[in-house]
């Protein structure tokens, strides 16, 4: 067996260092599970160039002590990996400075999962933020959408996600309905860890923001473990997830809420509208961290200092009335940043609770 073998030349990848043939077989099928690819070094010397570099490095217990003998560079994410670990490999771990011992086939869970988190490289740790309707033509989907190419548009990763099944679809405001890519149907029986890296290369993508909309056919919900792997995902591999959520407040709901760190409920100038603001906000005030008002001012509303007096919401910010946004929609023309909207929401971007950190430029 040749010293070095590695599956393609670019890219930072995991590091195996073992010459035991049944664990090297062991540990390229679990990484293949997850289209993860395996930097293989069969002794301490071939491991040396890229110790440093790997985002994670396996030690196999038939290497450990010849590692441990060249003294590497401390640092992270190392894990020596073997069958039934003596005593001697702890011992030999705690000399490698590998934070864990991996025992085959009992840690092969386990080990999937560490293999997949270092295919993605290093996570995002994204900013979750919901939009809420307080009501029919509040016009929270063209909020959610605009938010989320506002905020590509600052070369931020952005994932926009579909909440509302039984809405109109957020692949149609954007005119991406006959655009291939996944939809929320592909996904409904998604469970456990989803790979950040397959679900953006799967989603259709407007200028930089990538969307998990609906569609035309399939079921008219998808279960609330899709939705956590969804989101997990989400976070791990984009800057920021805007979430159009639909008003029920399901299991679904509580899920998205209780992962936002921030809520934002919109609402139009019109008497009905502020009322259902005010009671959906303390509805899910006890759910998230936080919710916060964004008015869409409507000409053949009331007064909108007299809204804004009656609500026991913290005030976002204000955006205005678009005559023609539903014509240009109903067009398969996605909404611009360059009308009075779509700059007064860019405005909004750092606005959103610690997003002036997270994603403004």
């Amino acid at each position: 067996m040749p010293a070095e073998k590695g599956v393609r030349m670019s890219g930072a990848r995991p590091l195996l260092v073992s010459g035991d043939a049944d664990l090297i077989d062991d540990i390229l099928r679990l990484a293949a599970a997850n289209g993860v690819e395996v930097h293989l070094a069969t002794d301490a010397e071939s491991a040396r160039s890229r110790w440093s570099l790997a985002p994670l490095v396996l030690v196999g217990a038939d290497a450990a002590a010849s590692v441990a003998g060249t003294r590497p560079t401390r640092r992270r994410d190392v894990v020596l990996v073997g069958r039934d670990p003596s005593p001697e490999d702890w011992q030999r771990a705690v000399a490698l400075g590998a934070e864990h011992v991996a025992s085959l086939p009992d840690a092969e869970r386990w080990l999937i999962d560490r293999l997949a988190d270092s295919g993605e490289g290093m996570p995002r740790n994204g900013v979750v933020v919901a939009v809420l309707s307080a009501g029919s033509g509040a016009g929270a989907s063209t909020l959610a959408a605009t938010l989320g190419l506002a905020a590509a548009a600052r070369s931020t990763r952005v994932l926009l996600i579909d909440g509302d099944p039984l809405g109109g679809g957020l692949d149609v405001l954007l005119g991406l309905e006959g655009e291939d890519g996944t939809r929320w149907p592909d996904l409904c029986e998604t469970r456990g860890r989803l790979s950040a890296v397959t679900l953006a290369e799967a989603l259709p993508r407007l200028h930089g923001m990538s969307v998990l909309s609906w569609g035309r056919e399939g079921p008219a919900s998808a279960p609330v473990e899709s939705w956590s792997a969804v989101v997990d995902a989400g976070v791990r591999g984009f800057d920021l997830v805007v979430v159009d959520l639909a008003r029920q407040l399901d299991p679904v709901g509580e899920l998205v809420l209780a992962r936002a760190r921030e809520t934002v409920v919109v609402a139009s100038n019109h008497v009905r509208t502020a009322v259902a603001a005010s009671r959906l906000a303390a509805s899910v005030q006890s759910l998230c961290s936080s919710v916060g008002l964004v008015l869409r001012s409507d000409p053949k509303g009331v007064d909108v200092e007299a809204v804004l007096s009656t609500l026991a919401i913290p005030v976002i910010g204000r955006v205005p009335f678009v005559g023609g946004m539903v014509g240009r929609s109903d067009a398969g023309e996605p909404p611009s940043l360059r009308d009075t909207y779509g700059r007064a929401v860019t405005r909004l971007l750092p606005l959103v609770s610690d997003l002036a950190r997270d994603v403004a430029s």
